[in-house]
């Protein structure tokens, strides 16, 4: 079973629900739940319920862990495989002062095989992630991001700018995908995000245009 974690104040329940909506629409079943279910559980418990999920085939299970539950000890015996950092400083309910301990908290939940997705438009972050080891994958509107979009209106144009690869060391070549989705309700990066998890997990995003995706 993958385990994912999406982090951050803002665009962590959009982004949940758009990997959901996608990923289940490719036959794999995802378990999506809030951090909040989690931290009032002891270590035993915790383990029980990854037991559980993997007993019932989830193939992914996707935690929205908000910033101030980063400090539970139940996380100490998580590890998590893709994680998704959509935190954004500069905004009124981020405390730019703490994001360097956010980012040493969030890295100690991954292993030296995790893959990381991150805001390249978030330029603190940016600085924060140089010289980390785990491998690291970019969204946002900037030219040195690996994944961004040239298109916004009917149709969400997503273009990988660069060459990655997907979680199972496949190469993905760059290319773009067109999403005849309802994009309106959705903030743009929450999109990226989304998308991006979905090319390392193998899926092609030109399939999803029918996805009945989840508010």
């Amino acid at each position: 079973m993958l385990i994912a974690g999406i982090i951050g104040h803002e665009g962590r329940v959009q982004t949940a629900n758009l990997i959901s909506s996608i990923l289940s629409s490719t036959g794999k079943k995802v378990n999506v739940i809030d951090s909040k279910n989690l931290i009032e559980l002891d270590s035993q418990r915790f383990k029980n319920y990854l037991s559980e999920l993997k007993r019932n085939g989830t193939d992914i299970l996707v935690i929205k862990i908000g910033i101030e539950d980063l400090s539970s000890v139940i996380f100490d015996d998580l590890n998590i495989d893709i994680m998704i950092y959509t935190e954004k400083s500069g905004e009124d309910n981020v405390d730019n002062s703490s994001t360097g301990e956010h980012m040493k908290r969030v890295m100690s939940l991954m292993n030296e095989k995790s893959i990381a997705i991150v805001n390249i438009d978030d330029h603190e972050l940016a600085k924060l992630m140089y010289g980390v080891k785990n491998y690291i994958i970019s969204y946002g509107f900037n030219s040195k991001a690996s994944m961004t979009t040239s298109s916004i209106g009917d149709a969400f144009i997503c273009c990988l700018q660069r060459s990655i690869s997907d979680k199972n060391g496949i190469l993905i070549e760059p290319q773009e995908y067109r999403l005849d989705i309802n994009t309106s309700a959705f903030d743009s990066h929450s999109i990226m995000a989304a998308i991006t998890f979905a090319i390392i997990n193998g899926v092609n995003p030109n399939t999803i245009n029918k996805v009945n995706i989840k508010m």
